[in-house]
Order: structure tokens, then C-alpha cells, then sequence
């Protein structure tokens, strides 16, 4: 089959942007969605959209299978993060990253694979972290809902794998990107992250990675290249979870 329109959620930067670039350099049709403006042109459409408004989400995702043509892959990146305390807890600041890293992948997921699956191909791939198996202080929400995204992809891969669509999840340790920003501040360049993952051999490789790393794995399982792999959660960490 000839490979379809690509969707790539938080595509205005970070992991979402180098995976749709990657995809547009390999020539695939690619549509993002995102809610922040990228800033700069890009050579591929990114609707406008917050994912935290789940209600609509559906709907958008039939949307764009009318107007960019049918859907060959969905790939879900757009994430939020924010440090919960348990003593302080906040049931809206919860269910708004539940919504955005848990509900509107699930649900663009189901919708977009009854689409594939009436064509008999697609491939989805949820971008979600070692943090679903690993817990961290303040991350209530945000491990509970990557968490519950591994678990989501290997049920969604039992529905949906025997009419050829494959779902598959991308689970990275340290990256690069906008959400490692804490406090005005890179993470992975601060003298406690050498300490204790590079000089404390915690991260083998020796560094975080950056976010075109992680393009060219989601880019094959996303692809007809992938005919047998589903239902797997696969860890680009750096060797970070062998060393636990």
C-alpha cells in the first residue's frame, strides 16, 4: 500500500518537530498538530489545536483524514508536564495533564486506527517515557499517565493487529528539549546531572539525547517497512534503565 497522511502531535518543536521533519525528508505527507505556533514557517500544515480539550478531539482527527487524505500513521508526541505535591494536590492541574498525555492520545488513537483499519494498514506510535515504569517525586500525573499509555498501546495493539494496523510505543529517557527546561535552566547541562548520571555512570552513552535521535526508529515503525512489531514499549535512554 502506498503510505498515507502522516500525524504528528506537538509538532512545533522538540521530539514532535525532528519527527515530522523526519518524515517530511523521507517524503512522506505530514500534517501536525500543536497548540503553540511554531514561530517559523514549516514545510508541512500544523492545525492549531490544545489536545487538553478532549471532547473535540475525535472529531479533529476525522477532520483531517477528510482533508488530507487518508491516514497511514499517527504519531503522539505532545506532552505537558507539571510537578505535583501530594500536600498540595490540585485535581485540576491532575486531570489536565491526564488529559493531555493520556486521554488525547488514547482517543486519537482509536479514531484514527478504525480508519486504518477499514483499509487493512496503519501504524501508530506513542511517545511516552522510562517514567512509566520509573517513578520520580512530583510526578504524580505525569508517570500515571505514561504509564497508562504503554499499557493503552499493547491493548490497542491486540484490537487492532490482526487488520493491519501496528501500535507501537517510544519510551526516551533525558532529552533535549523545551520540557527539560526547569527554573530558567537546562537540566541535562547542570552540574548534579553530571554528577550523578555521566561521572555517576548512571547514563552509559554519556550525555541526554537529542531529539533527531529518536526520528529515525519512530520513523520505521511508522512505516510498511514494520510488518511484525507491535504491541512493544522500546526504551531510547541511552542504557539509563540498565543501569537501575
Amino acid at each position: 500500500m502506498t503510505e498515507g497522511t502522516v500525524i504528528v502531535t506537538g509538532a512545533s518543536n522538540g521530539i514532535g518537530r525532528a519527527v515530522a521533519d523526519r518524515f517530511h525528508a523521507d517524503g512522506r505527507t505530514v500534517v501536525g498538530i500543536d497548540r503553540v505556533d511554531p514561530g517559523e514557517s514549516t514545510p508541512y500544515p500544523i492545525e492549531q489545536f490544545d489536545l487538553s480539550e478532549t471532547k473535540a478531539v475525535g472529531e479533529l482527527c476525522q477532520r483531517l483524514e477528510r482533508d488530507h487524505g487518508p491516514l497511514s500513521a499517527l504519531v503522539n508526541v505532545a506532552g505537558i508536564y507539571e510537578a505535583i505535591d501530594p500536600a498540595a494536590f490540585s485535581l485540576d492541574a491532575y486531570r489536565r495533564m491526564l488529559a493531555v498525555d493520556l486521554d488525547a492520545p488514547i482517543i486519537l488513537s482509536v479514531t484514527a486506527a478504525n480508519f486504518m483499519a477499514k483499509r487493512g494498514f496503519g501504524r501508530i506510535v506513542n511517545v511516552t517515557s522510562i517514567r512509566g515504569d520509573f517513578a520520580e517525586r512530583g510526578g504524580l500525573a505525569y508517570d500515571t499517565a505514561k504509564a497508562g499509555l504503554n499499557q493503552a498501546t499493547r491493548t490497542l495493539a491486540l484490537e487492532f493487529s490482526g487488520r493491519g494496523v501496528l501500535c507501537n510505543a517510544v519510551a526516551p529517557g533525558f532529552v533535549e528539549t523545551a520540557m527539560s527546561i526547569v527554573d530558567g535552566v537546562l537540566e541535562t547541562t547542570t552540574d548534579e546531572f553530571r554528577r550523578f548520571y555521566v561521572d555517576g555512570g548512571r547514563i552509559p552513552t554519556g550525555r541526554a539525547a537529542q531529539p533527531h535521535e529518536l526520528g529515525g526508529l519512530i520513523a520505521w515503525l511508522a512505516s510498511s517497512d514494520n510488518t511484525y512489531v507491535t504491541g512493544q514499549v522500546i526504551r531510547i535512554d541511552g542504557g539509563l534503565s540498565a543501569s537501575f
